[in-house]
This record gives C-alpha cells, sequence and structure tokens, in this order.
C-alpha cells in the first residue's frame, strides 16, 4: 500500500514537472513566435521603406534627367536667339540707321494747342517709341515701354514704325515685355497691337491705366491676342471695365489662353474680381495678383478651393482686398494639403484676431510637435499682424528653403525655445508622445536633434551650445531607464 501511495505522489510530481514544461515550452514558443512576428513586421516595413526609397530614387533620377534635358533646350534655345541678334546686329550696323519717322518740334503741338505738361509728356513719348524702334530693328531690346499719349492722328506715323519694327522681333528668346501705360487708344491701335501678339514673340504684355476708345472691341481683340503660344504674362492695372457684359468678354478672352500661366488683375474693382474668379479657371496658372481691388468673397470660396487643389500656383498676392477672418480660417484650412504655394500675400485686408491666428497655426502652430511637423512649410506667408510675428521663421527657412528643411527649422527652433525657456522639453514630450512603445522614438528624437543641428549650423553658422544643452536635456531625463530595459 506504501509502495503504491509512493508511486501515485511520484506519478502526481512527474505529471506536474511535465506540465510545468509544457507550460514553460508554450511560453517560450509565444515569446519565439511573437519576437518571430515582431522580426517578420519589421523586415517587412523595411522593405516598403526600400520600396519607397527606391521609388523615390527612381523619381529623383527622372527628375533630373528631365531637369538636364529642360537645360539643355534651353542653351539651344539661347544659342540660337544670340545667333539671330547677332545677325540682326551685324546687319544694322552695316546700313547705318534713322528713324524713319520726322519729330516734329514743339511748336508744332503748341499750335496744335498742347500745353507744357501735355508736351513734355509726349516728348517722353516719342523718345521712348524712337529708343524701342530703334533697339527692336538691332534684334538686342527686351522691353517695350509706350507711355503718356492720346488719340491724335499726327502720331499714327510714329504707331506705324513701331508696329514694322515688331517684324524683327528675335523669334527665339524668351521674348518681348510690352508696357503699354496710361495711353489713349482708338481701335486701330489697339488692334495692331494685340496683332502683333498674336503673331510675334512678346511673351509679356502690360495694360495699365489705359482708354479704350470702343473697350468691348478692345476685350475683343485682346481675345485673339490670346491665343499666341508665346504670351506667357497679363498684366490688367486699372483698367476698369464699367458693364456685365464687357466683364463675360473679358473673362472669355483670358479663357481662350492655353499659355499665360501669369496673371495680374489688380486696381479692378470687386465685382470685375469676383467674375474672374468665378468665370476663369486658373488651375494651371503660377502666378496670381488681385492685389488692390477692393475684393470681398460674400462666402465664396473660389480662392482656398482653388489653393486646396494644390495647383501649380506658386505666388498669390490678395493683398489691398476687404478679405474677413471666415476667408483667412478657409485659406488657412485650404494651406494644409498644399505642397506648392510659395508665397501668399494677406497684407491690408479685414482680417481680425481670430484669421490671423488661423492663418499663423497653418503655417507655424507649436501647441504640439505633431502639430508643427503636420502643418505648411512650403509657403512664405505675409501681411500678418505682430501678434502673429513670422519674420524671423520666413527669413531662416521661406519658401526658397524647401518644405523638409522649412519643417527641419520650424522643429529645431521650437524645441530650442522650449529649452531655453526653463521648462526644458521633456514635459512636452511626455504628454505628446504616450503609450507602450513612445520609448521606440527615443533614439529617433535624439538622432534627429544632431542631425537638425549639424544642418541649421552648417545653414546658419550658429553656435552648438544650446543643442549640446538640448540633448544632454533628452540623454538625462527622457526615456533612458526605458530604452535601457530593452534586450
Amino acid at each position: 500500500f506504501n509502495n503504491s501511495a509512493m508511486s501515485s505522489s511520484d506519478l502526481e510530481s512527474m505529471l506536474k514537472h511535465a506540465l510545468g514544461r509544457i507550460d514553460s515550452l508554450e511560453r517560450q514558443h509565444e515569446g519565439t513566435k511573437t519576437l518571430m512576428e515582431c522580426e517578420v513586421r519589421a523586415l517587412r516595413e523595411d522593405i516598403v521603406s526600400l520600396e519607397g526609397e527606391n521609388k523615390a530614387i527612381k523619381a529623383s533620377v527622372k527628375q533630373e534627367i528631365n531637369a538636364l534635358r529642360d537645360d539643355i533646350g534651353a542653351l539651344k534655345s539661347e544659342n540660337e536667339a544670340l545667333e539671330w541678334s547677332l545677325h540682326r546686329l551685324a546687319s544694322k550696323v552695316q546700313e547705318g540707321w534713322e528713324y524713319p519717322v520726322a519729330i516734329q518740334p514743339d511748336e508744332y503741338w503748341q499750335n496744335k494747342g498742347y500745353d507744357d505738361y501735355d508736351i513734355h509728356g509726349l516728348r517722353g513719348f516719342l523718345g521712348g517709341l524712337k529708343d524701342a524702334v530703334s533697339q527692336l530693328e538691332h534684334g538686342v531690346f527686351e522691353s517695350v515701354l509706350i507711355s503718356h499719349a492720346n488719340r491724335d492722328e499726327d502720331l499714327m506715323p510714329h504707331w506705324n514704325a513701331l508696329f514694322r519694327s515688331f517684324e524683327h522681333i528675335n523669334p527665339y528668346d524668351a521674348g518681348v515685355r510690352l508696357v503699354i501705360h496710361s495711353i489713349d487708344l482708338n481701335e486701330e491701335i489697339m488692334r495692331q497691337i494685340c496683332h502683333h501678339i498674336r503673331y510675334k514673340n512678346i511673351s509679356r504684355v502690360y495694360f495699365a491705366h489705359t482708354e479704350f476708345t470702343n473697350m468691348q472691341a478692345a476685350i475683343s481683340e485682346l481675345g485673339e491676342a490670346m491665343k499666341s503660344p508665346k504670351l506667357k504674362y497679363l498684366d490688367w492695372f486699372g483698367n476698369s471695365i464699367y458693364n456685365t457684359e464687357d466683364m463675360t468678354l473679358f473673362t472669355q478672352a483670358l479663357s481662350q489662353s492655353n499659355a499665360v500661366d501669369k496673371l495680374k488683375f489688380t486696381s479692378n474693382g470687386n465685382e470685375n474680381a469676383q467674375a474672374l474668379l468665378a468665370g476663369v479657371d486658373f488651375s494651371t496658372y503660377k502666378l496670381l495678383h488681385f492685389c488692390g481691388n477692393d475684393l470681398q468673397t460674400n462666402g465664396r470660396t473660389d480662392i482656398p478651393d482653388l489653393i486646396a487643389s494644390n495647383p501649380p500656383l506658386e505666388e498669390l498676392d490678395l493683398c489691398q482686398n476687404r478679405l474677413n477672418d471666415d476667408d483667412a480660417v478657409l485659406i488657412a484650412q485650404s494651406l494644409g494639403g498644399n505642397t506648392r504655394l510659395r508665397l501668399l500675400n494677406v497684407r491690408w485686408n479685414n482680417i481680425q484676431k481670430k484669421g490671423m491666428r488661423a492663418l499663423y497655426e497653418a503655417v507655424n502652430d507649436t501647441s504640439t510637435l505633431n502639430a508643427l511637423s503636420d502643418g505648411n512649410h512650403s509657403c512664405r506667408l505675409e501681411g500678418l499682424s505682430d501678434d502673429f510675428d513670422l519674420d524671423t521663421t520666413n527669413l531662416q527657412g521661406g519658401s526658397d528653403a524647401g518644405l523638409c528643411d522649412n519643417r527641419m527649422i520650424k522643429i529645431h527652433e521650437l524645441m530650442m525655445e522650449r529649452y531655453c525657456d526653463g521648462d526644458g522639453n521633456v514635459p512636452h514630450l511626455n504628454t505628446e508622445m504616450r503609450g507602450e512603445n513612445a520609448v521606440l522614438l527615443a533614439p529617433f528624437v535624439m538622432e534627429s536633434v544632431v542631425r537638425r543641428h549639424d544642418a541649421f549650423r552648417k545653414r546658419y553658422d550658429e553656435s552648438s551650445a544650446c543643442s549640446l544643452g538640448l540633448l544632454y536635456e533628452l540623454v538625462k531625463d527622457w526615456k533612458m531607464a526605458e530604452l535601457f530595459s530593452f534586450r
């Protein structure tokens, strides 16, 4: 009986030992399984990361190849333009040159009733016209400025001399800039101007404070000019359009261009600016200026919708309008998904503290590191009040620094500011990075401090004392014990 009892006790002990061993093996198996799953997950993440890096490298190489091709094309075009200009210059030097129209003396214009002020302006007009004709015929002129003239028939021969000289515009270079300023234009002169814009290499056109004898006819001619594949830039400044039909015709004229990607529509009135925003597709434009129009959106979202679509638009000037806080909030929200806009000017509007704060936080939300990192880092914002100063950020980063550099600069500045203010970064990091896996971020945060400091010092040649103190703070007080508990 005793032998039987001892045998049963031994068996029970052996069974418990076996069960304990099995349990240990199961735990070991689960640990091994978990470790393997972590390693597999890490390998998959590495593969995804490598695939992403590979795609990025391919995209970068493709961009570099395209950029090199563009540079080669630009050099070829520049060479053709130089050859053409030299040929024209040499031929004109051999010929000798005289302005083809007689310039009447001041007495002639006085006898026609011109006062001294008008004659002074007329002298400037004729002198500028003569220089333009000379240099155009020699093939070396890049800009034609015609200003301050009325609709006198005696000036027509001078206009015709200018139009004939347009035949000598270099067809290969970047194009001529044509400025029409404070001129009274009849239908015939406007028709001739637009004809040459349409068929010659005129790339930039400015109409400023221009008086048209027939606005509708002038806009119709402009519509034909806008079909030019060479025309890239239109400036329509202070040429108020006074009826809805003419403004509709203007939006149609602008819509006819497939080449214009830069527009300045300034000092033309609220209703005209609204009509333009509502009636023209600006999705391919690189520059838009709507300055000085007293623009009120009245709840329309054309501007924030355009920004949110992340078009090629690089510069947007909205200064001297009547945008309010609601407009500013919508624009701030639209900046969140935009990576292409480089400059936004909202100076001299009706934007108050609420709108200013929204715009400020869209590009520099320092409430947390994540909020700052997720903000817009490509846009230079101008026109905020002194309470929302972005001058330091704009000067140190700005649109030319690039998205990654701007983000780096802002985060580095925030961490240094927290360090220098006395509270340090550790309380903020503990609040902003919670959870079991927060400790895994510690090495990356510390490494980023060093990397950002190196880049920051290289760019701005600043002292390393603050960054070293910041790194010491993190090593001393943040996540070190938890980090060393890992095996």
